[in-house]
């Protein structure tokens, strides 16, 4: 048993070595290969990048968004009407109302002044 286990372990070693030489092998190769466009990106010249005019332009466009969100807020608002469902809503409980209103008699009470009136049904008549 433990001559199994050393024979396994030792074939296991000798193949994550080899593996790991084939590895660096292929490592050093890519490194040769790269070595040399990385001297040539280095060398190359590259504009430099003017961040204060990125800023300008990025300020310049928020407010141009803000401008342009504003503008299309105040045309909503403006332009604001009742949506089908509000009148439809309306309507409802207008005919509701005025349903309640047929099956029940309103009795206006009203104050010696005449300022106030208090609409109540009155009471049903009972059998």
């Amino acid at each position: 048993m433990k001559t199994t286990i050393r024979t396994l372990s030792s074939i296991f070693i000798v193949f994550t070595i080899a593996f790991a030489s084939e590895a660096n092998l292929n490592e050093e190769a890519k490194s040769v290969n790269n070595s040399s466009s990385d001297k040539q990106a280095v060398n190359s010249d590259v504009a430099p990048i003017d961040i204060k005019l990125i800023q300008e332009t990025r300020i310049k466009k928020a407010i141009k968004d803000k401008k342009y969100a504003d503008s299309i807020h105040n045309k909503h608002l403006q332009e604001k009407s009742p949506s089908k469902t509000d009148i439809q809503e309306k309507d409802v409980l207008s005919s509701w109302a005025k349903d309640i209103q047929s099956k029940l008699t309103v009795i206006n009470l009203k104050r010696e002044n005449g300022k106030k009136a208090i609409e109540l049904p009155s009471s049903p008549k009972s059998n």
